[in-house]
């Protein structure tokens, strides 16, 4: 409590000498007319006449600092006011909790709300106890390039289409005025800033439009790179960032991948993991943007405003002596060794990296592929045989070279092979080949060509001894029996027993009549058969029965029928005296 100012004590001072002579009853009075005139509370009251020097000779009770709850009671307050917090940290005061819960029924004792208060600081229970943060671990990273920490922010200002820098007054852009928001949101000037952890040194770049998976690859790329001042660069061995949207997205990830860096993302509302990077943004905002009241907006560009950022960071890393390690942030990110420094080979195939996938190719029959306009002899990789299908990517590290996937069959172990692009002469041939009429030589055997040549002699064994490649191929041409003695063609036909099966019953299907009519032939084709089945008893009568008694046609299975009309001398065969209608011209006398 406060000390108490002239005014306070004078009224205390006759209210105490009022309270010792009052007799029984005539106190509380008293009482409440200091806490009027004082404004606060007669608890608040009695406790200034303490100060003032009253004397109550009270003793302190028996049970004083005891509570009468239950342990599990006062988990139950506890709990109660824990879940009231919202997250501006007001809560629910402890009367009000208390009362809640004796009308629910789940307080038996009537206890005070300064008891419960100290009982819950006494074990651990009361909620801005519970507020605090957890207890944290300060994390160890080896060495410079170890682990880098990259975050973004939006500062309170941003640029109006002129270019001019202008400021985000509170009065004008906050919750209740998202129209302001919303106009500024294209012109918002985002900070990004790359943290090496070991060293705490680092590098900061602004853009306009925000936080967005674009800007957060070319900040990388560019932080990664080496310039001109400023030491830090290379591609570290992990990346710590929050569990933002353009930090998560695919880009981000495909570039983790193909660059050869491990990408991790705390969990929401960890900031304090990436506590580096955030001091950084701090000591931004304090030693640098700080001097933004004296510049004129007029002459801020974006350019200039990372110009000048740069020179703020070169300086302020290579002159101020760190806490931790007691060098300079750049003196000690000097230490980093050759071994620990990997250095892209272009910052061109930097940026082509984050959009660029492993990609798969067929080797050609010489063992190379061809990737990005170049030739890549894949002789040296193990596994790779004509015919294959590769798994390579683009090597950041030492481009045009590319990295070959290989997986060992037995173990499954998966490795990258780096591959230099073949060097050709002037007329494209591959230099170092065999030349015409000087080296004459073929291709070295692969695996699939030895596999090839072992099983085909193995087929053609005969005896004890393997033949030779020669006499493999010969028996193969002379169409030998391959495997003799070994393998029985049939054998697994003979060893399936065929299955007994039961006579099913069947339906019978109706037939309908077939009517099959004989060709009819033409008089002069009919005749003509006839003729060869009669021979000499052919005669001109037959003819005109034909004419007569089948004027439509002559079926072909009637002609034996007719043949034997005129050859049998049956009693019913046309009378062969029938004037047929010939005339002898020039005849004898009539």
């Amino acid at each position: 409590m406060s000390a108490l100012n002239p005014t306070e004590f004078d009224v205390l001072a006759q209210a105490r000498e009022q309270l010792l002579r009052a007799g029984r009853g005539g106190k509380a009075p008293i009482l409440q007319r200091v806490a009027a005139t004082l404004g606060c509370s007669v608890q608040t009251a009695y406790r200034k006449l303490g100060q003032a020097g009253l004397e109550t000779g009270r003793k302190r009770r028996r049970d004083a600092g005891e509570c009468v709850l239950a342990a599990d009671e006062l988990k139950l307050v506890a709990g109660v006011l824990a879940a009231s917090m919202n997250q501006k940290g007001q809560r629910m005061p402890v009367a009000t909790a208390l009362d809640m819960l004796r009308a629910s029924g789940q307080l038996t004792a009537e206890v005070s709300e300064s008891t419960v208060g100290r009982q819950l600081y006494a074990r651990h229970l009361h909620p801005e106890q519970l507020a605090s943060p957890t207890p944290s671990v300060q994390m160890v990273s080896l060495h410079p390039n170890h682990v880098w920490q990259i975050d973004s922010t939006t500062g309170a200002y941003y640029y109006l289409p002129g270019g001019r820098l202008r400021w985000m007054p509170e009065d004008q852009f906050y919750k209740n005025k998202v129209e302001n928001l919303v106009k500024a949101s294209s012109d918002l000037l985002t900070r990004y800033a790359a943290t090496d952890h070991t060293s705490h040194a680092f590098r900061c770049r602004y853009y306009l439009g925000g936080e967005s998976a674009e800007n957060l690859l070319d900040f990388v790329c560019w932080a990664m790179w080496k310039q001109d001042e400023c030491p830090m660069h290379g591609v570290p061995l992990m990346l710590v960032m929050d569990p933002g949207a353009a930090n998560k997205s695919q880009l981000m990830r495909n570039f983790a991948t193909t660059v050869g860096f491990r990408l991790e993302h705390h969990a929401a509302g960890a900031a304090r993991v990436t506590g580096s990077v955030e001091k950084t943004h701090d000591l931004v905002r304090m030693h640098f943007e700080s001097r933004f009241r004296f510049l004129d907006p007029r002459e801020v560009t974006l350019d200039k405003l990372n110009e000048q950022i740069e020179e703020w960071t070169v300086s302020y890393c290579a002159t101020r002596t760190h806490s931790r390690h007691g060098r300079t942030r750049f003196g000690a990110w000097m230490a980093i060794t050759p071994e620990q420094l990997r250095v892209p080979a272009s910052l061109e195939a930097l940026r082509n990296a984050a959009v660029r996938h492993p990609e798969t190719r067929r080797v050609d029959n010489d063992r190379t592929v061809r990737y990005d306009g170049r030739r890549y002899d894949l002789s040296q990789v193990p596994g790779v045989v004509p015919a294959l299908n590769v798994t390579l990517q683009v090597n950041v590290f030492r481009h045009p070279a590319i990295d070959v996937r290989f997986v060992c069959p037995d173990t499954g172990e998966e490795s990258w092979h780096v591959v230099e692009p073949a060097k050709v002469t002037e007329w494209g041939f591959r230099e170092g080949g065999p030349v015409w009429g000087e080296d004459m030589r073929t291709a070295a055997h692969s695996v699939v060509d030895e596999h090839r040549n072992a099983l085909n002699r193995q087929a053609y064994k005969t005896g004890d001894g393997l033949p030779t490649q020669e006499e493999a191929q010969r028996a193969r041409k002379a169409h030998a029996q391959a495997y003799a003695g070994i393998v029985d063609a049939m054998a697994d036909v003979k060893a399936t027993p065929a299955p007994a099966y039961l006579p099913r019953r069947a339906t019978t299907l109706p037939m309908g009549e077939r009517k099959v009519q004989a060709q009819r032939l033409n008089h002069v084709d009919a005749a003509k058969r006839l003729r060869q089945m009669m021979g000499e008893a052919y005669q001109p009568a037959v003819y005109l029965h034909l004419q007569q008694q089948h004027p439509e046609g002559v079926p072909e299975d009637e002609l034996e029928s007719i043949a034997a009309l005129f050859t049998t001398g049956a009693a019913d065969a046309p009378d062969q005296s029938v004037d047929h209608g010939l005339r002898v011209i020039g005849g004898g006398a009539a």
